[in-house]
């Protein structure tokens, strides 16, 4: 059915138009392929007729199956009036994403990332910037660009499009780069601890250097990029990233890591990283050049099991207890290679519960797997750290629990081990200071996924390094932003998806006067704007 009082701006793209008589009827195309013959062909539905006063669209009910969004901004206007004037008044000649652009450029400029990167890239600082605001808004591929240039009111470039896109990327020099992250860093302003992590990022292409095979934390079965990030805890804020090749070890790899920090500038600061970073050689390194550090030590290391031998029994005192996290904490110095560390090792009741009812799953499982197996011969070893095995005849043996090393295991679990180098911090602030850390975790899985970048879409060496860094610009203002919606309790409940969705909504619509007309906006799209300090004049430019 025609909704006879309503004009819509006609859409640009899968419309085909069909007269009869004196009507011109439009057509949405949903689907084109070829038919059993070979022969091109469509789906299509009509989605209203040709307005002949002013060549809009008069819609049906079926247009807005299509194009839902018209319904939420007044884009209609009566078809029965008889003056041009109020005609052209009314008639609609864009509409135009404003609540994005306009908080983008906002956090951007809060950020300082706008001021640093009009020093750094004085002649390109535009277009990279639309770009970083695309990356957040819609995906990494840089096909659709131009058409969401079109659609939003960000007045930064005239044109962009892919192959604009990879020029830029290419441009982009290593010692620009570097300028970039001396003078970001510069921004920081506080001393900070600062966390450090490694991520891979998975490849089709072979032409980009440092992509090698390696551990991919994603099992995918491809060539890889390892890149490694410095991400403040205080500011939850991303500081300074660097790649490297694919195939080494994360642990070989923070000696060159720290180097390139203290060459950016990144002078006081106390790093935080995982299990897989403290090697002895390692350790000397940090101990030499002077960086404070907090790290977990792997439970495999013999010394770790020392350290859980010599406190077992002891640490569940009242004097131990860090109420805080419902666990206990003790502090002992001791020796990795002459150098004086303290390891403060924690005991969590529940992290044993958790532990010792997969470890007897486990047990079960290779019980029942044993009790089908028919000979001894090459058993493997994941049995034999478990059960006696003995062998009765060449086709039969019999097995039962190893009892001692069960129980050595038990003895063990629910236990965890932090190293610091500094003897000042006792184990509560120690701990603290790690758990933090879990914010690097997160902004990689916003890079990965929120970003897509868990695969490189790029071709050569320079376009992935120059994307690469156009993506750590967008990481910048979505960690921001985050920071922002979990501070406030109005907010805090929201994802960063949701606050996009609610900003793409807002929009201006500009009649063929020139009048601009903001959309109504719903009571969290304020909160929103108000949160980041839009305003309504913000959002009209």
């Amino acid at each position: 059915m025609l909704l006879k009082n309503l004009l819509e701006i006609m859409p640009e793209k899968r419309i085909t138009y069909k007269k009869r008589k004196d009507n011109v009827y439009v057509y949405y195309t949903t689907k084109a392929y070829r038919n059993k013959h070979g022969k091109p062909t469509s789906d299509e539905v009509a989605i209203g007729k040709k307005d002949k006063l002013t060549g809009r669209l008069i819609p049906n009910e079926r247009f807005y199956e299509f194009f839902p969004e018209r319904k939420q901004i007044p884009t209609q206007v009566t078809s029965t009036l008889s003056s041009n004037s109020q005609l052209k008044e009314l008639t609609i000649e864009q509409i135009k994403t404003c609540g994005i652009p306009a908080t983008l450029l906002e956090v951007a400029k809060k950020t300082k990332l706008l001021e640093v990167l009009q020093q750094c890239f004085p002649d390109k600082w535009e277009l990279m910037l639309t770009i970083a605001f695309y990356l957040l808004d819609h995906s990494s591929s840089m096909m659709y660009i131009n058409d969401w240039c079109e659609e939003t009111s960000l007045n930064l470039v005239d044109h962009i499009d892919g192959f604009l896109c990879s020029k830029i990327f290419s441009s982009i020099t290593h010692e620009e780069k570097q300028h970039f992250f001396k003078e970001w860093i510069k921004c920081r302003g506080e001393q900070e601890y600062i966390a450090y992590d490694v991520t891979s990022i998975s490849t089709y292409s072979k032409n980009i250097e440092f992509a090698e095979w390696g551990y991919n934390r994603d099992n995918d079965k491809l060539p890889q990029v390892n890149y490694g990030m410095f991400y403040g805890i205080t500011t939850k804020m991303p500081v300074y990233y660097n790649m490297y090749s694919g195939s080494i070890p994360d642990k070989s790899a923070l000696e060159y890591m720290l180097v390139n920090v203290k060459n950016i500038g990144i002078e006081k600061f106390c790093l935080v990283i995982d299990r897989g970073f403290p090697t002895n050689k390692n350790i000397s390194f940090m101990f030499d050049n002077d960086i404070p550090f907090v790290s977990a030590l792997p439970m495999s290391r013999e010394y770790a099991k020392e350290l859980i031998n010599g406190v077992c029994g002891k640490i569940e005192r009242m004097e131990n207890r860090i109420n805080e996290y419902k666990i206990y904490g003790i502090q002992r110095p001791f020796t990795i290679d002459g150098r004086t560390v303290q390891a403060h090792i924690y005991f969590d009741n529940n992290l044993k519960t958790k532990e010792s009812d997969e470890h007897f799953d486990y047990i079960e499982k290779l019980h029942e797997e044993l009790s089908q197996i028919s000979k001894k011969k090459n058993m493997p070893k994941r049995y034999k750290d478990h059960f006696i095995i003995e062998e009765q005849t060449k086709s039969e043996f019999t097995f039962e629990l190893d009892l001692e090393k069960g129980n050595h295991r038990l003895d063990r679990m629910g236990y965890f081990i932090l190293l610091s180098s500094d003897p000042s911090k006792d184990s509560r602030e120690v701990l603290k200071i790690y758990r933090s850390k879990d914010t690097v975790e997160k902004h990689f899985d916003q890079l990965k996924n929120g970003l897509e970048f868990k695969r490189l879409k790029t071709h050569s060496q320079k376009t992935t390094d120059g994307k690469i860094f156009i993506g750590f610009l967008s990481l910048i203002l979505r960690s921001y932003m985050l920071q922002v919606i979990k501070n406030d309790k109005q907010t805090k409940q929201l994802t960063f998806e949701k606050i996009m969705i609610e900003l793409r909504k807002i929009k201006f619509v500009l009649t063929a006067n020139f009048k601009k007309t903001l959309t109504p906006q719903t009571s969290l799209q304020k909160t929103i704007m108000a949160l980041f300090g839009i305003t309504v004049d913000m959002m009209m430019r």
